[in-house]
């Protein structure tokens, strides 16, 4: 009742930020997507926004109370995101800006070596470490003895304080002890990589081993929550990730990886099979129980499946990387003061960090794209509709739907059976359609793309790069997949590899239909093939904007049928469309 309460009390008071609160709302259901530089920029000025005249980064933006104090622990860790981003975009502010976070650091650092909590003022395990980052980056960009003296302080308190299993309890979160903590060892053992100082390097390695102790035999990692009987965020689950892969790129000790990938193998079978984008929070049996966005924990993930591509080349983590990377786009505020910042949770009244807008998201979210390749936003988008096309296996099958049959039909009376044509259909699935027209219409040649899969006459490819020469086919048909695409990319690029006066045809959902009407409720609800937060969702024209987008793209409409799904009058409608491409001016 009391998190109710608050909850209702936040959104009472968020009425203050009217803008903010429009924004995170907009964030929901966005789908803008940028370059990454642009997204790298925004996510950067947020955190020059966030920081404090002393140094710090605010620990949030809450709608109750503005901007926080500075979080000593988050502070320590963006040093390095900020530093690398102004190396990358050539921007000397956001190095200005980690150099006059250190600074703080080195105020703050408590004479016995540690960092202490932000509101108990007491010495932090956790806090510790992650300064212990900023410090060791600090050392090794500047060369300045007062950072390596800082770190060496903190390594060695870090080592007065472990317990003897190797786990940290007495300065820990609850007093409990957390393999999330493995940040914490990694740090240190950065620190002793630095200093050749063998003995700390030890020490952090005993903590690593206490978490490879404690991972279960089906991968879950045992204590990796907040607190005991709390089903863990996916923030410290990849938490754990991270730390043991910052020491495994050191030490390069095999049963550090294999143990990650015992554990991030679940999430990835999760993230390709079940869930397109990650649940909030997961059971130690990998079974999601708060089916929220946990967004940091999301930016973790994405950034921890592209280094695991890099060490493995399992195309399967990169296609995680993808995905995640195009949502967390999508969900980054484009504008009012929060502009380049992320709600802790979608939606963001979520369990995690409700109603706030938490600074580590940005850093994670720098640091991933920083790592990313330069993908185009088309391939990111295709590869987010591919994995959900995946996922709902009954989508693309063997056997002809009953609207294959009705396209079928109608082709048979449109496509003439005395002519040499090339035809091709994009987005053919297993060519279910075309394999059934072959037996017909012995004179034409018919090809098939789909971005999943290939046999005979059937190329992998991609509506946005066809693998076919420019004026090559007679007819392009393309049957209920334009609305899974960025309709002018895919046009453009069906309007190159179409002759003069070639012929497009389409088979597309009629928004005007009971399903029509249902389809933002279902999508809320989860009960569509993209989920209710989704970065892209499926777009179905009336006949007026097909004429207008054929227009544009270089096309003119020549014939629209409404066909009854399953012959139900008003239920499921489709159009069935027949456009020419226009000569050359």
């Amino acid at each position: 009742m009391k998190q109710k309460l608050y909850k209702i009390y936040g959104f009472l008071h968020s009425l203050k930020y009217p803008k903010i609160l429009r924004s995170s709302i907009n964030s929901i259901f966005d789908e803008n997507v940028f370059n990454n530089e642009l997204h790298l920029k925004m996510a950067g000025n947020w955190l020059l926004f966030m920081q404090n005249e002393d140094g710090g980064y605010s620990r949030k933006f809450s709608f109750i109370n503005g901007k926080d104090k500075s979080y000593i622990e988050t502070t320590g860790y963006i040093i390095p995101s900020m530093w690398n981003l102004g190396e990358k975009l050539n921007e000397k502010k956001y190095i200005n800006s980690a150099k006059k976070a250190g600074e703080w650091l080195l105020k703050i650092q408590n004479s016995d070596g540690s960092f202490s909590e932000i509101d108990k003022n007491l010495p932090f395990v956790f806090d510790t470490g992650q300064c212990l980052i900023g410090l060791n980056f600090l050392y090794e960009k500047t060369k300045e003895e007062k950072y390596l003296k800082a770190a060496k302080k903190a390594s060695y308190w870090l080592e007065s304080v472990q317990e003897n299993d190797g786990s940290w309890v007495k300065f820990a979160y609850n007093k409990e002890p957390h393999t999330y903590y493995s940040r914490v060892s990694a740090a240190m053992f950065k620190y002793g990589v630095l200093t050749n100082d063998e003995y700390i390097k030890n020490v952090a390695m005993k903590n690593i081993n206490w978490v490879l102790n404690n991972q279960m035999d089906n991968g879950f990692f045992k204590y990796s929550s907040f607190l005991k009987n709390v089903p863990p965020f996916l923030h410290t689950l990849i938490y754990v990730l991270e730390g043991l892969l910052d020491v495994y790129e050191l030490m390069r000790d095999e049963k550090i990886l294999e143990a990650v990938l015992k554990n991030a193998n679940k999430f990835k079978n999760i993230n390709l099979n079940h869930d397109l984008i990650l649940c909030s929070q997961y059971d130690e049996n990998f079974n999601c129980v708060n089916k929220e966005r946990c967004i940091t924990g999301l930016a973790q993930w994405a950034g921890v499946a592209l280094k695991l591509y890099k060490i493995t080349k399992d195309e399967n983590f990169k296609t995680c990387a993808i995905n995640t990377i195009f949502y967390l786009k999508a969900k980054q505020l484009k504008n009012s003061i929060m502009k380049g910042g992320f709600s802790a949770s979608i939606p963001f009244w979520g369990r995690y960090g409700s109603f706030d807008f938490v600074n580590w998201t940005n850093k994670f979210f720098i640091d991933t794209l920083l790592d990313y390749e330069n993908l185009n936003k088309e391939t990111e988008q295709e590869s987010f509709v591919k994995t959900a096309f995946n996922i709902s296996s009954d989508v693309v099958t063997d056997n002809l739907s009953y609207m294959d049959k009705e396209y079928i039909k109608r082709l048979k009376e449109i496509l003439p059976k005395d002519k040499k044509l090339k035809v091709l259909d994009v987005g053919c699935g297993k060519g279910v359609i075309i394999n059934e027209l072959k037996k017909e219409f012995p004179n034409i040649k018919f090809f098939g793309i789909d971005p999943v899969f290939e046999k005979e006459n059937i190329l992998k490819g991609s509506v946005y790069n066809i693998p076919f020469n420019d004026n090559y086919f007679d007819i392009v048909m393309t049957f209920e997949v334009l609305q899974h695409t960025y309709i002018d990319s895919a046009l453009k690029e069906i309007k190159r590899v179409l002759k003069n006066n070639g012929e497009i045809i389409i088979g597309e959902r009629n928004p005007f239909s009971i399903l029509g009407l249902l389809k933002p409720v279902l999508e809320l609800k989860g009960k569509w093939m993209y989920p209710f937060d989704s970065p892209f969702r499926e777009k179905w024209y009336s006949k007026k904007e097909w004429k207008k987008i054929l227009k544009e793209n270089g096309f003119t409409l020549e014939n629209v049928e409404v066909i009854e799904g399953n012959g139900k009058k008003f239920v499921n409608r489709y159009y069935l469309i027949e456009g020419i491409k226009c000569q050359k001016q």
